[in-house]
């Protein structure tokens, strides 16, 4: 009974690791190349001080835009497309650390599956937290296609993060100047 048992504890954990891409770190690393969709946790944002980054100075005060999303910025990316990429690989990750008054810190992650189709397709959006004294340093606020109810991006109550990348389809709806595809 017992051989049966773990006989059927293996085959089922097996199926299941196959089936979700056998969980590790990098989500392009399995056989079949990219996968198919991406989820993020805390986790997948905790190293992102260590990311290849850079720096901005954000968009220019042209009046369309609020205090918020105005002013110096550090994009850092988990992994840099591969060279002539027409799209971000599902699994990017890019995470904006703001440097002005509300040191604001935001993220996209390539999700894949057609998520957010009508918005930024396949990108999730998410706000998150730093606190170096805590011991999960990098923590979730809101997560989804954009910031929930009663909460504001960027300063603006009618905007959301699809607001703007909607206008950067042709980036694979991001906007960073640092980030364009085809400086890879």
């Amino acid at each position: 009974m017992y051989r049966i048992a773990l006989a059927t504890f293996l085959t089922l954990f097996v199926a299941s690791s196959v089936a979700c891409g056998g969980g590790g770190d990098d989500p392009g690393s399995d056989a079949g190349g990219e996968p198919d969709s991406f989820l993020a946790f805390t986790q997948t944002f905790a190293p992102f001080r260590t990311w290849p980054s850079f720096h901005s100075d954000g968009p220019a005060d042209d009046g369309s835009f609020n205090a918020d999303v105005l002013g110096p910025r550090t994009q850092y990316i988990n992994k840099l497309p591969p060279p002539g990429s027409t799209v971000f690989p599902v699994g990017t990750v890019i995470v904006e650390s703001r440097e002005n008054g509300t040191m604001k810190i935001f993220a996209g992650v390539k999700r894949g599956l057609g998520y957010n189709t009508n918005g930024a397709t396949n990108w999730e959006w998410f706000e998150l937290t730093e606190d170096l004294t805590a011991q999960v340093k990098v923590q979730i606020q809101w997560r989804g296609v954009g910031p929930p109810l009663g909460d504001t991006y960027g300063g603006d109550p009618n905007g959301t993060c699809n607001s703007c990348h909607m206008g950067c389809a042709a980036n694979d709806f991001i906007c960073s100047s640092k980030l364009q595809l085809t400086a890879f």
